[in-house]
């Protein structure tokens, strides 16, 4: 059995024992054991392009959801066990994630979130970072970053989750961080980003996933570290889960592939104790 459908496949099978009630003649009582249809968890995704599975498969979707995010991949490996709901959407920030909670309530029983990156605009930093015309407004924008790290990232994570878990009172959150956009490397051919400039990201990405857990240790919900699963295969790697320079033009830049998706995500999320207890 997978271990997507270990951790999921909840038997809530109901075995009512009905007693035959023996009279002074009648045969001994017999117990009829009567099977009740499981039921599907109920689960709903919330965040940005990370959770909607953009950039790992061709899509239509106005949000970028394809069927190859791991809130897809969750269910489809759960054979039936779950029933799920993609609210995600590209380019949501933890502000979009609270509006996105609308579709929780108190039949939800599993929640997970991946949110925060927007709020820093970590890509728009590399895209200008890259330019090595643009040091100025580089340097600028590093140091705004800096600025929404330390004062307004963590207050907003707060009232994400908090919108979250007052929505779906009964559910188990999870909340993820993100995978490190650059693998340790003195060389990145096919990458022209200085080693400084990586070094910077990936020292960013850190932080940011160290408020996340800041945040969801604050509210009582499960986070999940990703940085493990993607350690060898940043930009720069030998293979990469991430998307490269290719995908300026579409905007699919740092965003997991297939395999990101379903060998990096998957696994963390799946074996994070989701049906444990906070």
């Amino acid at each position: 059995m997978p271990y997507p459908t270990a951790i999921y496949q909840r038997v809530v099978a109901v075995c009512a024992t009905v007693a035959l009630t023996a009279t002074a003649w009648a045969a001994p009582a017999t117990a009829v054991a009567v099977a009740v249809a499981p039921t599907p968890l109920q689960y709903v995704a919330l965040g940005d392009s990370y959770a909607a599975g953009f950039g790992a498969e061709p899509t239509n979707d106005p949000c970028g959801r394809t069927s190859a995010g791991y809130p897809a991949l969750l269910a489809r490996e759960a054979h039936g066990g779950i029933s799920m709901r993609n609210a995600a959407c590209a380019g949501a920030t933890t502000a979009d994630v609270i509006r996105q909670a609308s579709a929780l309530s108190r039949r939800t029983q599993l929640v997970t979130v991946t949110a925060g990156a927007n709020d820093l605009q970590v890509k728009q930093l590399l895209t200008t970072c890259i330019n090595r015309f643009a040091a100025v407004a580089c340097q600028n924008d590093a140091l705004a970053l800096d600025r929404r790290l330390t004062a307004a990232l963590p207050r907003d994570l707060n009232r994400m989750l908090h919108a979250v878990t007052t929505a779906a009172p009964e559910a188990r959150v999870v909340i993820t961080g993100y995978p490190l956009p650059f693998a340790r490397s003195r060389q990145c051919p096919g990458v022209p980003v200085a080693a400084r400039l990586r070094t910077r990201a990936n020292q960013v990405v850190t932080r940011l996933n160290a408020a996340i857990a800041a945040a969801a240790a604050r509210n009582r919900v499960r986070y999940v570290d990703v940085e493990p699963g993607f350690a060898r295969h940043g930009l720069c790697s030998r293979k990469p889960w991430l998307v490269g320079l290719e995908g300026l033009r579409d905007n699919r830049v740092l965003h997991p592939t297939a395999t990101g998706q379903a060998r990096g995500y998957l696994p963390a999320i799946a074996g994070s104790g989701l049906t444990d207890r906070a």
